[in-house]
């Protein structure tokens, strides 16, 4: 057989197997398509095989995208991702039915999505469900409350990061400065406490290199991208965040790791100083626990870290920018403060009970300010 006629063979053998390829994802996608959409509501037309991912792996803001969506298809309606459906509810009264009202048979994480699935390896607080996720939980917020959560230990804590991040405001001196790096450190530098029991100092290059990994960490992930629900396109997106994503995950898991080793040659059993000494504790005293395994609450620990540092950070934020926006409101708070300190004492736990203005205006800030990029799910 001569050179042209084996290019032309190997041509036709390559041909039909792209031809192949494709018929049997068209028959699944059929197939699956047709299993599992009745009683479905309305959505936007999707593609054969990759369903709406291009509409919305290339709109630059997605909040904006779900508006137009729920203006055109009403309250609830459906986004085809490959093989998955993704059911997308935006009133308030039907949210509160499935999240509260029918919880139980709404709980449960998505755990084909390939990015939260290789960065938690479905350990931790938030991509568990069931049983591990239960104990998990209430294992955390104990852990919390015994650290000093709403008690005057942690009080003092955060009213020195508190007066930190005051000293940083002034060093600008009545110029225009962004809010996010001393944000970010205050926020960091709270959690940062509570999980290894030490304290950060403001603009050292540990720690902004820990705030930078973070930002870029959850500006990026998102549950839209393509990679969730087809992971060999991180291969051929010549832009996928993917590889960064988990590069900087795996940053701070060794960061994590080195402070938990740190940690063991300190240890004692009479001095708990932090998350982690509760950790080696618990380790210790549980070892043949299948929910508090080293798995689950190193995993644990990540959330706290990364989740905390973020979602505290946004909030704050989001308090200052409606702040500035609404200055009466201001006012008000800083009358009822003043009311019940006389600004010359910080603001206590014990204080909550009178402060009922600031406390709705801060619950008014988290309803309409989003800590996320798309809605808790």
């Amino acid at each position: 057989m001569d050179v042209s006629a084996s290019y032309f063979v190997e041509a036709i053998n390559i041909q039909s197997l792209l031809i192949g390829v494709v018929t049997l994802l068209l028959a699944r996608w059929l197939i699956t398509r047709s299993k599992y959409n009745y009683n479905l509501p309305p959505g936007p037309i999707a593609f054969p095989i990759i369903g709406n991912i291009p509409q919305m792996a290339t709109t630059t803001d997605i909040n904006l995208k779900m508006k137009e969506l729920r203006k055109q298809f009403g309250g609830i309606f459906k986004l085809y991702f490959g093989s998955e459906t993704m059911v997308i509810v935006c009133k308030t009264e039907w949210i509160l039915e499935g999240l509260v009202k029918k919880g139980e048979e709404f709980k449960g994480r998505p755990y084909w999505m390939y990015v939260p699935r290789i960065i938690t390896q479905k350990k931790g607080i938030f991509f568990n469900t069931g049983k591990e996720w239960k104990d998990l939980k209430k294992f955390t917020i104990s852990t919390l409350r015994d650290l000093g959560m709403g008690k005057k230990k942690l009080e003092e804590q955060i009213y020195m990061e508190t007066q930190t991040l005051g000293d940083a405001f002034q060093s600008h001196n009545g110029k225009p400065f962004s809010l996010k790096d001393p944000l970010a450190h205050f926020s960091l530098s709270i959690v940062y406490y509570i999980t290894f029991g030490e304290r950060i100092r403001f603009g050292k290059p540990e720690f902004q290199e820990i705030v930078d990994d973070l930002r870029f960490f959850f500006n990026n992930i998102s549950a839209f991208m393509p990679e969730n629900f087809f992971p060999f396109i991180r291969f051929f997106r010549w832009n996928s965040p993917i590889n960064q994503i988990i590069k900087k995950n795996k940053k701070i898991r060794n960061y994590v790791k080195e402070k938990i080793r740190e940690h063991k040659e300190t240890f004692n059993v009479g001095d708990i100083r932090d998350f982690i000494d509760v950790y080696l504790l618990t380790l210790e005293k549980e070892p043949n626990s299948e929910s508090l395994s080293e798995e689950n609450i190193f995993q644990a620990i990540m959330d706290l870290f990364m989740a905390g540092t973020d979602t505290t950070s946004t909030i704050v934020n989001w308090a200052f920018v409606h702040m500035a926006k609404y200055p009466e409101i201001q006012d008000k708070c800083r009358a009822e403060i003043e009311k019940i300190t006389d600004l010359n004492r910080p603001v206590t736990m014990e204080d909550k009970r009178h402060l009922t203005y600031v406390a709705a205006t801060l619950l008014e800030v988290q309803r309409i300010a989003p800590v996320g990029k798309q809605a808790v799910t």
